[in-house]
């Protein structure tokens, strides 16, 4: 139950149902302990800072273990978590989401011009692409392309090669274009689209000779 993905000082507070006052703080250890000995369920809730607001402790530790392997690129941590929320709760229920990349935009070099949007993310599920616009007022710009929708995906690296651009090409001709997304992540993104999109190409004739 307990994730290795959350720091091991995160401090947790605790509201079991039926109560009207929270518990804690407690270290994630100690939730666990409290767990082995039945004094707090897996449906009772749980919040810290990070958090917008209380979640059960099931969803919120599994939530961060099915998180660790999006993480591992240098992908700012909220952005993934509140990316992740998101879609999931967007998408269809055998969909699955298998990895998230984020735009590297430093502060210092954000302008007048753009800030009232924070930096895109680019969600791969099974079934979809997904890209996150979040809002600095009002809620999150949320566009989807269906993989049967998609002709073929490319990278274009920068000229120092740290980063680059993901472009989804789609079979009406248009093309999305997102910029600044680390190497590392890039060509993450790039290869499991690629796998899903072949994939999807080698099922096609068996479906059309079904029809």
């Amino acid at each position: 139950m307990i994730s290795e993905e959350l720091p091991e000082h995160q401090i947790f507070h605790i509201l079991k149902q039926g109560a009207e006052e929270a518990i804690g703080p407690y270290s994630q250890i100690q939730i666990g302990q409290l767990l082995n000995t039945g004094e707090i369920e897996a449906s009772d809730y749980v919040y810290y800072p990070e958090l917008s607001g209380w979640e059960t402790l099931s969803r919120v530790f599994e939530l961060h273990q099915k998180l660790s392997s999006f993480g591992d690129d240098g992908q700012e941590p909220h952005i993934v978590d509140q990316s992740f929320a998101l879609v999931d709760s967007l998408s269809e229920p055998e969909e699955s989401i298998y990895y998230i990349a984020v735009q590297h935009i430093p502060l210092l070099k954000v302008t007048a011009a753009v800030k009232l949007t924070g930096p895109k993310s680019i969600v791969l599920t099974d079934r979809r692409i997904y890209i996150l616009t979040p809002k600095l007022i009002g809620n999150t710009e949320l566009n989807q392309y269906h993989h049967k929708k998609i002709e073929r995906v490319i990278k274009r690296l920068s000229q120092d090669e740290s980063e680059g651009t993901f472009i989804i090409a789609l079979r009406s001709g248009d093309w999305i274009e997102t910029a600044k997304i680390p190497r590392p992540q890039l060509e993450r993104l790039d290869q499991i689209a690629r796998d899903f999109l072949e994939h999807q190409d080698q099922e096609e004739p068996a479906d059309q000779s079904n029809g």
